[in-house]
C-alpha cells in the first residue's frame, strides 16, 4: 500500500474519535473506584436492559441508564467586567440517547455568534497533504521501527490484535509507539456495537457553518502533535497491553464504557478525572504518567484557560466545546479561572 493510501485507509477512524492527540483517547478501567467515583441510576433516568437478558454484551445500548443526556454546562463570568460565556463539557463519542440536548444547552448555543473546540478537525480532513504532512510526524525517523521502543511481548500482541480486525499494515511498525495506543485504542472501541463515530463538537462545528457562524480552534496542530508524542515508550507499552487485556472481556469493555457515558450524561463530572485512568498501571510508571498528564491534559487546561481570559477580556462570547475532564480532576479549567477570582457557574436549567 502507498503511504498516501495509508494516510487515507487510517482515516475514518482518528477523525470518528478526534484523536488528534492521546489525550483525546476513550479509555475504559474497569476497577473499582472509590466512594466518590460510585454511581447509582439517578433521580429521572429511566431503567436499562440488563446484559444477562441481551444477547449483545458489546451493545452499549444495553447498559445506558441516562436516556436524557443532561450534561455538564458551565458559565463563567469576569467579575470585573461583567461578561460571561458557556462552555460545554464532551466525551468524545455519541450514542443514541445523546440527542437532543437540554435547552439549557442549546439555548447558550443559540446565543452566541461564535462556538470554539478544542481543534477543528474538519478543515485538515479536507486536506490530504496537511493530513500527511500531520501524520508524518508520527514516523521514526531515526532509523528505528516500533519493535525497538516496545517489548516484544507487546508488539506480537498487538500485531496479532490489529490484524484480527484488519487494521494491521506493515508500514505501521515505523510508527511511533504513541501511535499504536491510540490504534489499538480505536479498534477496541470500535467493537462496542451501537456507539456513535461522531463528536458533539464536530456536531456544532457542521451546524455552526450551516448557520454562518465563527468557529475558531482552542489549539493549534503544533500542540496537538507535541500531545501525540507526549508518552514515554514505558507508558505506552502498558497502554497498548492493557487496552488489549480490557478488550478481551468486550462485555466488560462496553459496560464500562457506557457507565462513563452515563455518568457524562447526568453531569457527574469528577468520576471522569483523567487522574483515575490507567489505574492497573505500576508505581514505576506514576512519573511517567504524572509527566503525560502535564504535557497534554494540564498544558491543554491552562491553554483554555488562557483562551478564556482573552475571550472575556475584548468582550466575547463564544459557546465553547471542550473534553469534560478539562473540568474534573484537581487542575481543571474551572479550578485555574476560579483561583484567579471569575465566577463559575454550573448551568443545568
Amino acid at each position: 500500500m502507498s503511504k498516501k493510501g495509508f494516510f487515507a485507509a487510517l482515516t475514518a477512524v482518528l477523525f470518528a474519535f478526534s484523536a488528534a492527540s492521546c489525550d483525546n483517547e476513550l479509555h475504559v478501567d474497569e476497577r473499582p473506584r472509590s466512594s466518590v467515583q460510585e454511581t447509582t441510576a439517578a433521580e429521572g433516568e429511566k431503567g436499562t436492559q440488563s446484559a444477562d437478558t441481551n444477547t449483545m454484551a458489546n451493545d452499549i445500548n444495553s447498559y445506558i441508564t441516562v436516556k436524557e443526556s443532561k450534561p455538564a454546562l458551565w458559565r463563567i463570568t469576569d467579575t470585573n467586567s461583567g461578561n460571561g460565556l458557556y462552555v460545554l463539557g464532551m466525551v468524545y463519542f455519541m450514542t443514541d440517547y445523546t440527542l437532543p440536548l437540554p435547552d439549557y444547552v442549546m439555548d447558550a448555543y443559540k446565543n452566541s455568534d461564535t462556538i470554539a473546540v478544542e481543534y477543528d478537525m474538519s478543515n485538515m480532513s479536507q486536506d490530504m497533504e496537511q493530513m500527511q504532512e500531520f501524520y508524518s510526524h508520527m514516523v521514526y525517523t531515526d532509523g528505528t521501527s516500533i519493535t525497538d521502543h516496545i517489548s516484544e511481548e507487546t508488539y506480537n500482541k498487538a500485531k496479532e490484535y490489529l490484524s484480527k480486525y484488519f487494521f494491521y499494515n506493515n508500514m505501521m511498525d515505523g510508527y511511533s509507539a504513541n501511535f499504536w495506543a491510540s490504534q489499538v485504542n480505536a479498534v477496541a472501541v470500535g467493537n462496542v456495537k451501537n456507539i456513535l463515530m461522531e463528536t458533539l463538537d464536530s456536531r456544532f462545528v457542521t451546524m455552526a457553518k450551516m448557520e454562518n457562524k465563527k468557529v475558531v480552534s482552542l489549539a493549534d496542530a503544533d500542540s496537538q502533535l507535541r500531545a501525540m508524542d507526549a508518552g514515554t515508550d514505558e507508558l505506552s507499552d502498558f497502554m497498548i497491553s492493557d487496552t488489549i487485556r480490557r478488550a478481551e472481556d468486550i462485555g466488560l469493555f462496553t459496560k464500562t464504557l457506557a457507565e462513563q457515558y452515563n455518568q457524562w450524561a447526568r453531569g457527574d463530572v469528577e468520576p471522569l478525572a483523567e487522574e483515575y485512568y490507567w489505574l492497573d498501571r505500576s508505581s514505576d510508571l506514576d512519573d511517567d504518567y504524572e509527566a503525560y498528564l502535564e504535557a497534554t491534559l494540564y498544558a491543554k487546561n491552562d491553554n483554555i484557560a488562557a483562551k478564556v481570559r482573552d475571550f472575556l477580556a475584548d468582550g466575547e462570547s463564544p459557546f465553547i466545546i471542550v473534553n469534560v475532564t478539562s473540568f474534573s480532576g484537581e487542575k481543571g479549567v474551572d479550578d485555574i479561572l476560579a483561583a484567579e477570582g471569575y465566577k463559575i457557574e454550573r448551568v443545568d436549567k
